[in-house]
């Protein structure tokens, strides 16, 4: 029996094996009620389904015109966007092998060509720019990423384009066809150049700076160690470029420093180097020794700078020191070569300036004995190592003592007696002159103090020397004021002498401060007179007692008593000026007996004495 229909004769009450007329009843009235309850549930289903398909079209409908609306809008803001991109972007597409298949209209109004004129004019330089794979086929270059190139514009100029490319693939994964978009970065190129200028070149010049010359080296360092060449490294150095600064201004210096640079680079080869490392210092390389002769090349330099050169309206003339450092015998990385070219540079100024020195090994060692001087000489002057010696300082016509230079030494505790030449440059180079210079003043004060209670009656004077940089960076009035004090003594005593050079600083605050150091009553004289700057209308108007002729004028006196015209007109300008004339470095009879006969007063030298010490000194002045 069917499950159902045994569920509703159950509900009817009937059991198995008797159905009552009744039952019948009940069992026709639940099936018909079933029957119409079925036909209720498909009418409700229908219903629901029509109405679900009613719903269903009009959703789609709507839909559908959303998307075509959408579509529609994007084309056009697409179409719109590509025409604001033109005048910056321009399309294209290649075919398998790399030919264009189209170009973009753009094309024109960012290079300048049509279309045909384009495919005809640029296409092998977009072929040449592309890799080609192992099957010929065109790929995007490295990684795909967008890389740049230069292509001429119709015009004539040069544009920087910036080209990206995709590959389109088919279904076998093979490449169809290559799209391309190609951007307009010329004025973000010229920018970066500007920069790379602005870091990698001199402002003032225009040759490579310091940062720009590290890389060239670093660059000629791996090509030179892989070719096995040989290169030399020339520092050069103008002589006393600072003076023209100081005289005639800034603007003049760097007017000539820009001449100079144009003259020397002129000069050079297309793969030599030139540099600008400091403020009148310049590098150069010559590269391929083996292709020029090294000492001509030199002089050439040398020579194009000792050139006159006309700045506005002014007639320079300057000489260069030069050091040379080749590689690979004086270093193998560019620190070495440029110190050691460094070193040799100044290794040429001590020996004169206006020429050049190759580097020797010899000459570290002198620069590490300069380092362990400067090193000790901070604590020297606490350790009580300097010390002053004297020169007397004789009449020519007596002979007799009338006052004495102080040279100041260094008692080293291991290198011994150390003569002024050796650290006096340092000192000054490291400012340490300011510090020494007072202790020369305030100890030459004590010795003339010692040297009156020798003998009460001579009161001999005492010269002491004064750099420019003393005069530059200190009050002289108060330190020597402070310094006489101190001592107790008259300022008459007491002379500073200056070099001539002191003539290249502002001349009216010059001789305000000599006026004012005139005042204490203590004696001004110029020091090498002859060798330096100054010119006749200064020395009348500085308070100036004495004139010391410099020691070249001393020796350039004829043995045969003939006469010597420069010196002469020295010693007739001294007394003119009512200035004594003293003379230095006189070491033979006959240059006293000349001296005397041309009416100089004073000198001193080895003919009556070397510089002694303060015991040895009061000896004399006893005797």
């Amino acid at each position: 029996m069917h499950e159902l229909l045994r569920y509703q004769l159950k509900k009817i009450g009937y059991r198995e094996g008797e159905l009552t007329e009744l039952q019948l009843k009940k069992l026709f009235h639940v099936v018909s009620k079933a029957y119409h309850t079925a036909d209720e549930n498909r009418k409700l289903w229908e219903d629901m389904l029509e109405i679900s398909s009613k719903g269903m079209q009009v959703l789609y409908k709507t839909l559908k015109d959303n998307s075509r609306n959408k579509l529609a809008y994007s084309e056009e803001k697409y179409n719109r966007l590509i025409s604001n991109l033109q005048p910056y972007y321009f399309f294209y597409t290649k075919n398998a092998d790399g030919k264009f298949i189209s170009v973009s209209e753009s094309v024109k109004e960012m290079l300048g060509y049509t279309h045909d004129e384009f495919i005809e004019h640029c296409s092998d330089i977009f072929m040449n720019e592309i890799a080609l794979d192992s099957s010929k086929r065109f790929i995007r270059p490295k990684d795909g990423r967008p890389y740049e190139l230069k292509i001429q514009h119709k015009n004539g100029s040069m544009r920087y384009l910036e080209l990206t490319e995709f590959p389109i693939l088919n279904t076998e994964g093979k490449i169809e066809s290559i799209e391309g978009i190609l951007r307009d970065v010329t004025d973000q190129v010229k920018t970066r150049k500007k920069i790379s200028d602005m870091l990698h070149f001199d402002a003032l010049t225009g040759i490579s700076n310091r940062l720009h010359l590290e890389i060239l080296m670093e660059k000629m360092l791996f090509d030179n160690y892989s070719k096995e060449n040989r290169f030399a490294l020339l520092f050069l150095d103008l002589d006393h470029f600072k003076h023209i600064n100081d005289t005639l201004g800034h603007d003049i210096g760097d007017n000539l420093l820009q001449l100079i640079a144009e003259g020397v680079a002129q000069s050079l080869r297309e793969d030599d180097i030139f540099a600008r490392v400091g403020g009148d210092e310049f590098i150069i390389i010559l590269n391929d020794l083996k292709s020029i002769n090294l000492t001509l090349a030199i002089h050439r330099i040398m020579e194009l700078v000792r050139r006159p050169w006309m700045v506005r309206n002014y007639e320079l003339r300057i000489s260069a020191s030069m050091g040379i450092a080749l590689y690979p015998d004086d270093g193998t990385n560019s620190i070495d070569l440029m110190k050691n070219a460094d070193i040799a540079m100044y290794q040429s100024k001590n020996l004169g300036r206006d020429n050049f020195t190759f580097f020797k090994e010899e000459f570290n060692v002198s620069v590490h004995t300069e380092m362990k001087l400067i090193q000790d000489m901070s604590s020297a002057l606490d350790k009580k190592e300097f010390l002053l010696y004297f020169q007397p300082k004789v009449l020519l016509s007596t002979n007799e003592i009338v006052s004495s230079e102080a040279l100041i030494r260094w008692d080293h505790p291991e290198l011994g007696l150390i003569l002024p030449d050796k650290f006096i440059i340092l000192a000054e180079n490291t400012g340490f002159i300011l510090k020494l210079g007072r202790w020369i003043i305030e100890e030459a004060c004590q010795a003339i103090v010692r040297f009156n209670k020798v003998d009460s009656h001579k009161k001999l004077k005492l010269a002491v020397n004064i750099s420019i940089r003393q005069f530059q960076h200190e009050n002289m009035y108060h330190i020597l004021e402070k310094a006489i004090e101190d001592a107790g003594l008259d300022g008459n005593q007491l002379q500073i002498e200056l070099t001539e050079s002191i003539m290249m600083e502002n001349n009216r605050e010059m001789a305000y401060k000599l006026k004012q150091i005139k005042s204490l009553n203590i004696g001004i004289a110029l020091d090498d007179f002859g060798t330096g700057y100054s010119t006749l209308s200064y020395l009348d108007k500085l308070s100036i007692d004495a004139l010391k002729i410099d020691k070249a004028f001393v020796d350039a006196i004829p043995k045969d008593g003939t006469q010597n015209i420069l010196l002469d007109t020295i010693i007739a300008m001294g007394k003119t000026l009512h200035m004594s004339v003293i003379a230095e470095g006189v070491e033979h009879e006959y240059q006293r007996q000349y001296l005397l006969k041309k009416g100089c007063d004073v000198y001193q030298g080895y003919l009556f004495s070397k510089p002694l010490s303060e015991q040895e000194y009061i000896h004399c002045i006893q005797i």
